[in-house]
């Protein structure tokens, strides 16, 4: 996990990342000054997301200053628009001043919530971050994800689907719940799925995350209860990395959080694992549907509210 500098964003720039999510702004450069993360420029959109990329980005890298750039796309997840988080670190810049921008980008992304961000970015000469640069890195990784449980159940049974999204909709009209319902149809064809419910955390498991925190656990398990439609610890029992199979249930779903140490380059580190388990089709398709909706809010929430930087999604 990254060590943290300090460093924190002005009042000024959380106003700002808050306007820009709501879809305004095409891009923003943000600088570190005087020991704060500072909005340092930004554009609205002229054209499409990609006519408007080397346009608008390309200016902003500097041949010797480091910055974060965050840039939105046309595309919309469950949160709202989706961003690229962009790294720039030049060959030139000091030492000292790349490893301080290197150590606050975990803090800055928090800040403008991790759900929002698609893709991530980091270059050292403008051939990587330009607009081939970007296809590049996509296309190094174009194939889609696999399909989840839920979304391979989903797309065998789709006779039925609208039915149970339709039901779902209709009981969202709950005030705990308080989500949004979208069909999403992504450009790598995945099945249609329900998006965005947000579950409150129960007590007992706010009090987990902070402990978590605060390093006093090293592993927690949540469930959803569909009834209460709230998300429930189930025990943040003291575990070693061997152990964690026999952690996963064979009978009903859970998220895990487990804080994995080890040594790297002689250095010893620690990095927050997140562990989505799914045990197939024992569980009910409502179940499955719930469990892959609320995971993204979760995470969104994890990061933002409890400052856990979530090293590595299974």
């Amino acid at each position: 996990m990254s060590h943290q500098t300090g460093i924190n964003a002005t009042s000024e720039l959380k106003e700002f990342l808050a306007r820009a999510r709501g879809g305004a702004i095409r891009i923003m450069k943000i600088v570190i000054r005087n020991e704060e993360l500072v909005l340092d420029s930004y554009r609205e959109p002229a054209q499409s997301w990609d006519k408007d990329y080397d346009q608008f980005l390309l200016p902003l890298l500097m041949p010797q200053e480091p910055c974060y750039i965050l840039y939105r796309l046309d595309s919309q997840n469950a949160q709202g628009y989706e961003w690229l988080f962009i790294a720039w670190s030049p060959d030139q810049s000091p030492v000292r001043q790349k490893m301080v921008y290197a150590a606050t980008r975990a803090t800055l992304k928090k800040e403008f919530g991790g759900g929002h961000i698609k893709d991530e970015m980091f270059g050292t000469v403008e051939d990587d971050l330009c607009f081939q640069g970007y296809l590049r890195q996509m296309s190094s990784c174009s194939s889609p994800a696999p399909l989840t449980a839920a979304e391979q159940e989903l797309q065998r049974i789709k006779v039925t689907e609208d039915k149970v999204v339709w039901d779902e909709r209709r009981r969202i009209g709950t005030p705990t719940a308080r989500a949004r319902v979208t069909m999403e149809f992504g450009l790598d064809k995945r099945a249609q799925t329900l998006q965005g419910l947000a579950f409150p955390l129960q007590e007992e498991a706010k009090r987990a995350l902070h402990q978590l925190k605060q390093r006093r656990i090293n592993y927690i398990q949540l469930r959803l209860d569909v009834e209460k439609e709230t998300i429930e610890l189930v025990h943040t029992k003291p575990t070693e990395t061997h152990e964690l199979p026999y952690r996963v249930p064979t009978d009903s779903p859970r998220y895990h959080f487990f804080i994995f140490k080890h040594s790297h380059q002689g250095q010893w580190q620690e990095a927050l694992v997140f562990i989505y388990s799914m045990p197939g089709y024992s569980c009910s398709i409502k179940e499955r549907m719930l469990y892959s909706s609320c995971k993204n809010r979760l995470l969104d929430e994890v990061e933002r509210d409890y400052q856990l930087e979530v090293t590595k999604k299974v």
